[in-house]
C-alpha cells in the first residue's frame, strides 16, 4: 500500500433508524453521531491518513512488531511530517497508540483503545473483528436498554406514552402482514423513543453512539427479536408496564426481548466463540 493516502469512502447517508434515534433525542443524525466523527472525516489529507492508519492498525498490518516511525509513514503515503504527526495525535487520543521519549510510537493493546469511539467501532466492524464488534454492540444494548426501560417507567410524557402504545399496535399489524422492513422500522422508532425518554442523559448518549456507529459501519440494525405475534405482544406489554410505572417489570420484558435477539443471531455472531480484536 504505497503512494498517496487513498481517498476515504464517502460517508454513508444516515439510516432512517439512526435519524429516528437522533431526532427523538432532540437533534439530527448530523448533529449527533456524525459530529463525533467530523474530526477524521472532514480534514482532507489529515483525516484520510487517520482513516488509513486506523484501519491498518485494526487489521494488524501496521506496528505489530515494532514502533511506528513518522518518517517511514510520511514516505509511504507521501505526506508531510506535520500531517503524520497530527494523525498520530488523533490515534493517540483514541487510545490506539502511545508516544514516549526514547521509545517511539507504539500500538497499544486492544483493551486500552477507546472502544466506544465511533471511528474505532467502524474500523473494527469493517475488519477481521467484524463479527466480534457486531456481537459486542448487541451485548452492550442488552446492558443499557433494560436500564433505560426501567428509568423511563412512569416518567413518559402523555404524547410519548401515546406514541409508544401506537407503535406497539403498528408492530402487531406489520407482523400480521409479514412486513419485515416495516416491522424493523417501527421497532427502531419504538426503542429510539424509549431511550430518548430515559431521564439519564448518559444512557441516551451511549445509545446514540452505539446505534449510530453500527448504522454507519453498515451493520444492519435488526429488530428486537424475531418478527411475529409474540414479539409484537412483548412490545405491547413493555409499553403497558412503562405507562404503569413498573420499572422492574419493564426491564424484565426488555431483557427477554433482547435475549431473544441474541439467541436468534447467535450463529451469525459466532456465539460461543473466540474474541478477536
Amino acid at each position: 500500500m504505497t503512494g498517496t493516502a487513498a481517498p476515504v469512502d464517502t460517508l454513508p447517508a444516515p439510516s432512517p433508524v439512526a435519524n429516528t434515534l437522533a431526532a427523538a433525542a432532540g437533534g439530527t443524525m448530523t448533529d449527533s453521531y456524525l459530529s463525533l466523527r467530523a474530526g477524521t472525516q472532514a480534514r482532507g489529507l489529515h483525516g484520510q491518513l487517520v482513516q488509513q492508519l486506523g484501519r491498518m492498525i485494526v487489521a494488524g498490518e501496521l506496528g505489530a512488531d515494532r514502533p511506528l516511525v513518522p518518517e517511514e509513514i510520511g514516505r509511504r503515503f507521501e505526506v508531510s511530517r506535520t500531517v503524520v504527526r497530527e494523525s498520530l495525535r488523533v490515534l493517540e487520543a483514541k487510545g490506539m497508540v502511545t508516544a514516549r521519549p526514547n521509545v517511539g510510537t507504539r500500538i497499544r493493546p486492544v483493551p486500552e483503545w477507546n472502544l466506544l469511539d465511533p471511528d474505532v467501532i467502524e474500523w473494527r466492524a469493517a475488519g477481521v473483528a467484524g463479527l466480534d464488534q457486531c456481537r459486542e454492540l448487541a451485548e452492550l444494548r442488552c446492558a443499557f436498554e433494560p436500564l433505560a426501560a426501567q428509568l423511563a417507567s412512569g416518567r413518559l410524557s402523555e404524547p410519548a406514552a401515546a406514541r409508544l402504545s401506537e407503535l406497539a399496535v403498528l408492530l402487531k399489524q406489520a407482523a400480521a402482514n409479514g412486513d419485515q422492513p416495516g416491522y424493523a422500522k417501527i421497532d427502531g422508532e419504538f426503542h429510539a423513543l424509549l431511550v430518548a425518554e430515559c431521564p439519564n442523559r448518559m444512557v441516551e448518549h451511549l445509545a446514540r453512539v452505539v446505534t449510530g456507529a453500527a448504522e454507519s459501519a453498515g451493520l444492519r440494525r435488526r429488530s428486537c427479536g424475531p418478527m411475529g405475534d409474540a414479539g409484537a405482544a412483548a412490545h405491547q406489554r413493555l409499553a403497558e408496564e412503562i405507562a404503569a410505572g413498573d420499572g422492574v417489570a419493564a426491564a424484565s420484558v426488555m431483557r427477554a426481548m433482547l435475549a431473544a435477539q441474541l439467541e436468534e443471531q447467535s450463529a451469525a455472531y459466532g456465539l460461543p466463540g473466540q474474541r478477536g480484536q
